[in-house]
């Protein structure tokens, strides 16, 4: 082994403490730098999965009057399209009649798939699954009996709660949505077989785009094809409103035509009773209080029949409502949040590098004070500055490195998992962590200009002097007043310990400095952490 090799393992060996104290600090600033930086990506990874594993729809379509498969094989023309109509609306059930979002389940239903959280799925017609939220947050439990109003027009009011689950359609556990019933606030949702509620059609048209699930649902590329598809579908969907509000309207004009026709006979035999009547008395009797009776009977159902006929013109007319994902509760407000939480870590680890930075500088000034005789002799014998340098920039790199790993290390695989966490609690999603090899990259970079860096300016400053000035102890710096001393009165009344404490806080401003900006740092630290954990749970009881 080279002497000059021999020297960089001495140094490292006998003052381990200066070595670990370097590692140490470049540890904890690649570990903020990198495990916030993987805590947002892994939001959206955690997002991704769930939402791949329950297949939740890109699209969704409202309808006033319903749809049909007419409807799904239009939707399909789209390429790579996948649609599904469920029967849905909002209804008012539960002990405090409170606005429930209502579904109809189907078996073998593919999109918007439920996580069930305990209990089972409907089986049988009187059986109910609801939402994990009416356990947790309403108290409701397994095997109670759950009530709707009779203004839901389901085919029975009572069913039997058999299980409780999260919907990916609700990725907020705190958030349900508004409707215009009740007191405008959804409670939560509810399942029941599909078959239970009395609806002619399905009113919620989903669909879903197989080539799309690869892209981050908050990311513009996402975001861009969405918008392309909904102005597809609109294309698509714009002369089916027309013939699906015609085939609506003849349907209800027929059962209107029907009765008009039957009321119109009626109306016949009471004039022809009349007319009877006035011929057998000889103009002296026109009519009697049994078919004066049945006249005004007769017009009472003719103004029904009106207001029939009225309201079929009203409730034929097709409106669709478009929403994507963003539309639903809390969706966008997660994408916000891990940009947010991703965004801490472009100012917060800047304070730990600065800090390594500064350790660094001075712990490699103290070496090079202290072997300025090694250092003197090496280049008395002919070694280049580069070699002599190397011995010092090669600490410095080493300990960079072993920070930079272990930090990467922890940071990435640790710190996103307790982020997660603390998410689970309000979000039904599956904890995905991977490596980010760039921030990785990016965190070496930060750490080799703040520990080899520093090590390059103060070796070659030392190696520009003379190998006799380096084999001679370098000189003290020369005594100078500091401010404190020019106010006499104050400087008096100190002790001796106190003037010693004050004259090397300011002779020496880089170790002022730096253990400063350590404490700031190390304040900011806790803080940070305390603040993340509190916006987080402050999300989850708004």
């Amino acid at each position: 082994m080279k002497p000059l090799t021999k020297n960089m393992w001495r140094a490292i060996k006998k003052p381990l403490g200066r070595f670990i104290a370097i590692v140490l600090i470049i540890m904890l600033g690649v570990l903020i730098f990198v495990g916030v930086k993987a805590s947002g990506p892994s939001l959206n990874d955690s997002l991704s999965k769930t939402l791949l594993n329950t297949k939740l729809s890109d699209i969704q379509v409202l309808s006033t009057t319903g749809f049909d498969k007419k409807d799904i094989k239009i939707a399909e023309k789209l390429s790579d399209a996948k649609a599904e109509a469920v029967k849905f609306k909002y209804v008012l059930a539960g002990k405090d009649k409170s606005a429930v979002a209502l579904f109809g389940y189907q078996s073998q239903q593919k999109q918007n798939k439920l996580i069930l959280r305990s209990g089972r799925l409907p089986k049988s017609k009187n059986e109910i699954v609801l939402d994990n939220r009416a356990k947790t947050k309403y108290g409701y439990k397994l095997g109670q009996t759950f009530t709707f109003l009779k203004s839901a027009n389901l085919k029975q009011r009572k069913y039997k709660i058999v299980g409780f689950a999260d919907s990916p359609m609700y990725i907020d556990n705190t958030e349900r949505g508004t409707t215009n019933i009740g007191d405008g606030t959804v409670h939560f949702f509810a399942y029941i077989p599909d078959n239970q509620m009395n609806l002619d059609s399905a009113t919620l048209l989903n669909i879903r785009f197989d080539s799309l699930q690869k892209y981050s649902s908050f990311g513009n590329h996402y975001q861009d094809q969405i918008n392309k598809k909904i102005i597809q579908l609109k294309k698509l969907f714009k002369t089916r409103s027309k013939i699906r509000s015609s085939q609506i309207l003849n349907k209800t004009l027929s059962v209107i035509e029907g009765k008009q026709k039957q009321l119109n006979q009626a109306k016949n035999e009471v004039d022809q009773a009349k007319k009877q009547l006035v011929e057998k008395s000889g103009g002296l009797v026109k009519t009697t209080p049994k078919l004066d009776q049945q006249e005004k009977r007769l017009n009472v159902q003719q103004k029904k029949l009106s207001g029939l006929l009225k309201k079929a013109n009203q409730n034929s007319k097709t409106v669709y409502t478009w929403q994507t994902r963003e539309d639903l509760p809390g969706f966008s407000t997660y994408g916000d949040s891990s940009n947010r939480i991703s965004a801490i870590a472009n100012v917060f680890p800047a304070f730990f590098f600065l800090i390594a930075a500064l350790i660094t500088f001075t712990t490699i000034t103290r070496m090079i004070e202290e072997a300025r005789g090694q250092i003197g002799i090496f280049k008395a014998l002919g070694y280049s500055k580069f070699s002599i340098a190397r011995n010092y920039i090669g600490y410095a790199l080493m300990a960079g490195m072993a920070g930079t790993i272990i930090g990467a290390l922890i940071g990435n695989n640790f710190l996103p998992l307790i982020v997660l966490s603390l998410y689970k609690n309000y979000i039904p999603i599956v904890a995905v962590v991977k490596f980010q090899w760039g921030f990785f990259a990016l965190s070496i970079l930060f750490s080799l200009i703040a520990t080899t860096g520093a090590a390059i300016i103060v070796v070659f400053n030392e190696l520009s002097e003379k190998p006799a000035a380096l084999m001679q102890p370098k000189s003290p710096k020369s005594a100078k007043k500091i401010l404190l001393e020019k106010i006499k009165p104050l400087w008096s009344s100190l002790n001796f310990k106190q003037k010693i404490s004050y004259r090397n806080l300011f002779r020496y401003k880089s170790r002022m400095f730096m253990t400063i900006i350590g404490i700031a740092g190390g304040t900011a630290l806790i803080l940070t952490g305390f603040g993340i954990q509190n916006s987080i749970a402050a999300s989850g009881t708004r």
